[in-house]
C-alpha cells in the first residue's frame, strides 16, 4: 500500500512512501553522519591547535568546553522537542501548526540562548572557582570563555534550526551548516590563537572567539536556507506558554539522556581508577571510546533518521509505517556498526599503538576494544529506537531507559565485577558491554510494546 508519495510542499518534504522505506532512511542517515564525522575532525584539530599553547591552556579549554556541553544540553531539548512536533505536523499536512511550531522554536531558542549567557556571565566566577585550577589555568579559562559564552545565542538559534529542518526531512541543510561552522571554527583558531595573516596573537582567548564566531555563524547559514525554503518558518515568533510546554515537554527529557550519559562516565571512570590497573585504565579508556565512537556516528545518524521519520508517520496515523521505519534503521545502523567493531576487534592493537606505547595501557585497550565489539549490534538497536522514541514524542521513556541502563546497571555491574569478583579494569570493560547489550533489548522490548504510539505532542 503507497501512503504517500514524496511530495514536495512549500515548506518541506513529506516522506511517507511504503516502497521506498530503506532507500529514505538511508537517504536521510547519510548526512547525518557526514557531519558527525565532521565534527569529530573539528574536536580533534582545535584541541591539537590549543594544545600547542601548553597545558594549562589545554586544561582551560577543557573545562570550557564541559561548561559549554552542559548549555548545549539544554539547547539540544528545544532543536529535539522542534524535530518530533515538526515531524507530526509534517505528516498530518497541518501547515499552520507547522509554522507555529517552527516559528515558536526559534523564538524559545533566542530567549534561552540570551538568558543563558547573561546567567554564564553571571556565574562564571563562581564555577571555575569549583575546579580548584591553578592560577594560570582559573585565568586562561576565564580568557576562553568570556568571548565564547556571547556565541550561546547563535548555539540555541542553530540547535532549533537544526531541529525543525530535521523534523521537515531535510539532513542535508544541518549537514552544511556544520561543515561551514567547523571550517569558520578551524580557521578562526588558525589565525586568532596564532597571530596569522595580520590578525592580533590572541592565544586562548582566539579560540573563544573563534568559538563565537562559528556558532553564529552556522545559525546564520541555517536560517538563511530556511528563509529561502520558506519565509514564513523563519521569523521567530514571541515564546508562547502553550507552545513553550509542548517543544521543552519532549524535549527536556531528551536532552537529560546527554547529562545522564555525562555524569555516569564521570562515575564509571572514578570506578576505573580504583581498579589496580588505576591510571593505565583511565588512559585506555579515552582511547577504546575514540574507536567506539567510529561506531557511535552511524548510530547517532540512523536514531536522527528515525526520530524524523517515524514523527511523520504517526502525524499521517499510519502506525505500520512508523514502525516499518524504525526497525529499518536499526537493522542498518546494527549492519554498520557490526562491520566496523568486526574492525576494531580484528585490529585492536594497532589502533592502540597509534596512541601509546605503554604496554599496559595497549593491553587494556585491546581488552576493552575486543570485549565491547560484540556489544554493538544490540547497541545499534538501542541507539537507534531510542531516537525513534523521541520522534515519537516519548521522550521520556527514553530518558527512563537510559537512565536505568548507565546507573542502575552499568555502574553496579562495574563495581560488582571489578572488585566483588575480582576481574579488576576488565570487568570493567564487561559492565558496559553487557549494559549496552542490555539497552539493546530493553529497547527492542519498549518499542515493540508499541506504547509511543498512543503519544500525544
Amino acid at each position: 500500500m503507497r501512503v504517500v508519495a514524496q511530495n514536495r510542499s512549500k515548506e518541506g518534504l513529506n516522506l511517507l512512501s511504503e516502497q521506498s522505506v530503506a532507500r529514505t532512511v538511508w537517504a536521510l542517515a547519510l548526512p547525518s553522519m557526514v557531519a558527525a564525522l565532521v565534527q569529530t575532525v573539528n574536536s580533534f584539530l582545535d584541541r591539537m591547535f590549543v594544545g600547542s599553547l601548553g597545558s594549562h591552556a589545554l586544561a582551560a579549554a577543557g573545562v570550557g568546553g564541559q561548561l559549554l556541553f552542559l548549555v548545549m544540553a539544554l539547547a539540544m531539548a528545544v532543536s529535539m522537542g522542534a524535530t518530533a512536533i515538526v515531524a507530526r505536523m509534517v505528516g498530518a499536512d497541518d501547515r499552520v501548526n507547522l509554522q507555529h511550531a517552527a516559528r515558536q522554536s526559534l523564538g524559545i531558542a533566542l530567549v534561552l540562548g540570551v538568558g543563558m549567557t547573561g546567567f554564564g556571565y553571571w556565574l562564571l566566577p563562581l564555577i571555575l572557582n569549583w575546579y580548584r585550577l591553578e592560577a594560570s589555568a582559573f585565568a586562561q579559562a576565564k580568557q576562553f570563555l568570556m568571548p565564547a559564552l556571547l556565541g550561546v545565542p547563535g548555539l540555541f538559534l542553530m540547535m532549533g534550526l537544526m531541529g525543525t529542518f530535521r523534523g521537515l526531512g531535510d539532513t542535508r541543510s544541518p549537514m552544511i551548516a556544520s561543515i561551514t561552522a567547523t571550517l569558520v571554527h578551524l580557521a578562526g583558531d588558525w589565525v586568532l590563537i596564532f597571530g596569522r595573516y595580520g590578525f592580533p596573537q590572541m592565544g586562548i582567548q582566539g579560540a573563544g572567539v573563534a568559538m563565537a564566531c562559528s556558532m553564529w555563524i552556522g545559525a546564520g547559514v541555517l536560517w538563511g536556507l530556511q528563509a529561502a525554503r520558506s519565509g514564513q518558518l523563519a521569523i521567530p515568533e514571541a515564546p508562547r506558554w502553550g507552545w513553550v510546554w509542548r517543544i521543552l515537554r519532549i524535549g527536556i527529557p531528551a536532552s537529560m539522556r546527554t547529562l545522564i550519559y555525562s555524569t555516569s562516565s564521570m562515575v564509571f571512570t572514578i570506578i576505573l581508577s580504583a581498579t589496580a590497573a588505576g591510571t593505565a585504565a583511565v588512559a585506555a579508556l579515552p582511547i577504546g571510546l575514540t574507536a567506539e565512537s567510529i561506531a557511535f556516528m552511524p548510530g547517532f545518524a540512523f536514531a536522527i533518521a528515525a526520530s524524523a521519520l517515524v514523527g511523520q508517520a504517526l502525524g499521517a496515523k499510519n502506525e505500520r509505517l512508523a514502525e516499518r521505519f524504525g526497525w529499518t534503521a536499526s537493522w542498518q545502523a546494527c549492519a554498520i556498526m557490526s562491520a566496523m567493531a568486526l574492525v576494531f576487534f580484528l585490529f585492536a592493537e594497532s589502533f592502540a599503538r597509534w596512541f601509546t606505547r605503554d604496554p599496559q595501557v595497549i593491553a587494556l585497550a585491546v581488552a576493552y576494544l575486543r570485549i565491547n565489539a560484540l556489544s554493538e549490534p544490540l547497541l545499534a538497536f538501542g541507539l537507534v529506537l531510542a531516537g525513534a522514541l523521541q520522534g515519537a514524542g516519548d521522550s521520556l521513556k527514553a530518558m527512563l531507559g537510559t537512565f536505568l541502563t548507565q546507573w542502575a546497571v552499568r555502574l553496579p555491574l562495574a563495581w560488582l565485577l571489578a572488585f566483588g569478583l575480582g576481574l579488576d579494569a576488565t570487568g570493567a570493560w564487561w559492565a558496559m558491554a553487557l549494559s549496552s547489550m542490555f539497552s539493546g533489548l530493553l529497547f527492542i522490548a519498549l518499542f515493540r510494546r508499541g506504547g509511543w504510539k498512543r503519544v500525544r505532542v
